[in-house]
């Protein structure tokens, strides 16, 4: 059933936000995947719009074993950010420059628990300043669009240690990757199906160490895939859904060795993030609702399968999402919501890596933890 007249296009907007309240964090989706990676901002058909938002995420995992006492709060709270400029560059193309924050991962053990060799604090962070467009033509009811893009993407990892003294691991790198795409559409039932891959990226990291200096090594960030839709289903009412697909099994161990030594393994390394991640699936359904020319709200649930098999606590999550959406006037949107989720229970093992003995290697488990986070968004559009 189509939506009235004045419907599609409101709903189009909130919806791109709406399907995307979602938490990631390091013990989310994905491993550090925070969700960051749309592009949907882009199919907007104004002549020109702008979008800053940011989103403060909370993920409250608590591990414990025996050698840990009453348990330690792994992780830490964070925020990411995000800018999206687009306009119409011809009648049928339109391009949009974006800056996101798509992996990001906190976690601090504190310097009392009984592992400090291992880790006290982890911190993976990105930027990634993107140039999207999509080119449209009429297709029978609606229109199709082809979507690619490029990227630059710069990573940073910190890992914080006490082996006798306090030692620091700082490395990153940039790399370039791609996306690539379409869409078909019919405006009038506020009907778009949407499919995107995003390219995997490779890094060579160089960086320092507190004491071995100078050091190097290498991490892929995975490649995905994503199906979106979404439906007018009365006036006034949209459906919409997701299911994406990240290739994470491409992380699995990164040792960080000395620029001393030639060939870099686990063996002969001064420290290095270890993950041994599985591919992973989101699935997301939701709706959303004009309540009147001012408001609209919309709502979401999302699966997250957890990347760990077990060397980390990132298992699935389940997280339900609600957004408002006000329009003070015809130029403007701005976009308050949140999420609140479970971080599913589970155990870890992180007693050999690469099949050795790994002499700093801890067990832990944990049990259902919460989650949730805010977000908050403003966008101009003529």
């Amino acid at each position: 059933m189509p939506v009235t007249e004045t419907t599609p296009r409101r709903a189009m907007r909130l919806v791109c936000c709406a399907a995307l309240a979602l938490s990631g964090t390091s013990a989310l989706a994905g491993g550090y995947d925070t969700g960051e990676r749309d592009w949907d901002f882009v199919f907007l058909q104004d002549k020109f719009a702008a979008e800053a938002g940011t989103r403060y995420i909370d993920p409250q995992r608590h591990i414990s074993n025996p050698g840990l006492g009453i348990g330690i709060d792994e992780t830490t709270p964070f925020s990411v950010y995000r800018l999206s400029v687009a306009g119409r560059v011809t009648d049928n193309i339109r391009c949009m420059a974006s800056y996101r924050q798509p992996w990001e991962g906190h976690a601090d053990y504190g310097t009392t628990w009984d592992y400090t060799e291992s880790a006290t604090e982890q911190h993976f962070s990105s930027s990634d300043y993107g140039v999207t467009c999509v080119h449209t033509k009429p297709l029978a009811l609606g229109q199709i669009s082809i979507l690619g893009g490029v990227s630059y993407q710069e990573i940073e990892y910190e890992l914080k240690q006490i082996n006798v003294v306090p030692l620091t691991t700082n490395v990153g790198d940039g790399g370039v990757g791609w996306r690539a795409g379409f869409a078909y559409e019919i405006p009038q039932y506020a009907l778009r199906t949407s499919f995107i891959v995003n390219s995997a990226i490779d890094y060579d990291l160089t960086g320092t160490h507190s004491f071995a200096g100078p050091v190097y090594g290498s991490i892929t960030m995975p490649s995905s895939m994503e199906l979106r839709a979404q439906s007018g289903i009365a006036p006034g009412w949209l459906a919409f859904g997701s299911i994406a697909l990240t290739d994470w099994s491409v992380a699995q161990n990164t040792p960080i060795c000395s620029t001393a030594v030639p060939n870099c393994n686990y063996v002969n390394s001064t420290s290095g993030l270890a993950l041994y991640f599985r591919d992973t699936w989101t699935i997301t359904t939701g709706a959303a609702h004009q309540v009147s020319d001012m408001l609209s709200v919309a709502g979401n649930l999302t699966w997250a399968q957890g990347a760990s098999q077990g060397f980390t606590s990132q298992t699935d999550v389940w997280t339900a999402g609600l957004t408002a959406i006000l329009t003070p006037g015809k130029n403007a949107e701005i976009k308050l919501g949140g999420t609140v989720g479970i971080l599913t229970a589970g155990s870890l093992s992180t007693m050999t890596v690469e099949g050795f003995p790994n002499p700093y290697g801890y067990t832990a488990s944990f049990g259902n933890d919460l989650v949730y986070s805010l977000q908050a968004s403003g966008s101009l559009k003529f």
